[in-house]
């Protein structure tokens, strides 16, 4: 397994971000190439190499005429839909700039759909997500790592106005992660660089251990006296630690609300993409029985998961905390029991590989044959096992 670490000595920003990546390996020129799909007007950029406080580091320059168009979230979107990339490529863009987007409409007070950019800044962040997206392709990344945050203090100018630092929307993408703020006049941290990590990678304490393939700088345009404005980044290859990512919990004690009540919003919530839903008897006050529900999501869904079980539960309160879950790789597959199609997940850790069969599709073949889930639980395992020999 490939795995990125990001340590933010100074902030990071979109183009700092792609500059580290081109500094381990990925070229500029295929780089070019695939950027060249998203057919923005007059669009170029090269890689310089620069200095920071004695370190030599990549610097992604950018040139492109001025835009008329692509102003919007969803129109960054759309331009990334219809250029072609791969699946990941494009799932990756997309949860980095809806995490941006979401951030923004919440800080400004509309909706995603208004959410828009400057002509100026919509290039540059659609060049900086998807070349960051199609490096990480590139590269075979599978797992991204960063540092505490890193920001500066003081205002920024921006085309909403005079803003404090950190800027409100790295504010809010900074929720539930370490941040440190330096004594440095002006803005380290943007939003683009604030979403990629957020988005696509997970905060530790300490740095992953592995291989160290390649060490890379990327710096912004910026000198400061006492640190170097780089962005360093670590290509590392092993096992590593247990694969994990972060998750929020929502959890309430009810003793009000009957079984049917709590299977329903059960099920709301996982129609709605909740990563899990589970409940538990409990003991409440003055003896009552009661159900302690329980709801993990991704952290950007808390707000939306929190509403959804006051309105349809009336509990008084909820509990939310973010928590680091450790999880096996696993991806989609499919094989053959008696004759018929049945869907599986196939699942590796730490270099053991094992299969999960989807109860539903047991179930369906059950029906038609009348041999028990069970005991077809029991042939595919035995039928794993034999092609193991």
């Amino acid at each position: 397994m490939k795995t990125l670490y990001f340590d933010l000595v100074s902030g990071a920003s979109g183009d700092m971000i792609l500059s580290s990546l081109c500094d381990i390996g990925v070229s500029a020129d295929w780089l070019r190439k695939e950027l060249s799909k998203l057919t923005i007007p007059g669009f170029s950029f090269d890689v310089e190499k620069q200095k920071r406080s004695g370190i030599s580091a990549s610097h992604l320059v950018l040139k492109w005429d001025t835009p008329r168009t692509y102003r919007h979230i969803g129109d960054l979107l759309a331009m990334i839909k219809t250029a072609g990339y791969a699946p990941r490529v494009l799932s990756r863009c997309e949860s980095v700039l809806l995490r941006l987007g979401k951030a923004e409409a919440k800080v400004h007070g509309t909706v995603l759909e208004k959410v828009h950019f400057h002509e100026v800044g919509a290039v540059d962040t659609i060049v900086d997500v998807a070349g960051i997206c199609l490096g990480l392709e590139k590269l075979g990344i599978d797992d991204i790592v960063f540092s505490t945050l890193v920001d500066g203090k003081g205002t920024v100018t921006t085309q909403h106005g005079v803003m404090p630092v950190p800027v409100p929307a790295v504010a809010e993408m900074s929720r539930g992660f370490d941040l440190r703020i330096l004594d440095i006049q002006g803005e380290l941290l943007t939003p683009t660089g604030c979403a990629v990590l957020t988005a696509l990678g997970r905060q530790e304490k300490t740095a992953p251990s592995g291989a160290v393939l390649a060490v890379g700088y990327g710096c912004g345009d910026k000198s400061f006296a006492d640190t170097p404005n780089v962005l360093r980044v670590f290509l590392l290859k092993g096992d590593g630690p247990s694969p994990t990512n972060r998750v929020c919990v929502l959890e309430s004690d009810m003793d009000h609300i009957s079984g049917e009540i709590m299977g329903d919003i059960a099920g709301r919530l996982m129609k709605a993409g909740a990563l899990d839903v589970s409940w538990l008897p409990v003991f409440m006050k003055k003896g009552r029985p009661g159900y302690r529900l329980t709801v993990l999501c991704v952290p950007e869904k808390r707000e939306e998961f929190a509403d959804a079980i006051l309105f349809h539960t009336r509990t008084l309160g909820i509990r939310v905390r973010l928590e680091d879950r450790v999880v096996a790789e696993r991806r989609p597959a499919e094989g053959k029991l008696r004759g018929h199609v049945v869907a599986l997940k196939e699942c590796s850790y730490k270099g053991r590989s094992f299969i999960k069969p989807e109860y539903d599709s047991l179930a369906s073949i059950s029906g038609t044959t009348g041999v028990p889930v069970v005991e077809l639980m029991d042939e595919l395992r035995m039928g794993v096992k034999r092609r193991k020999r």
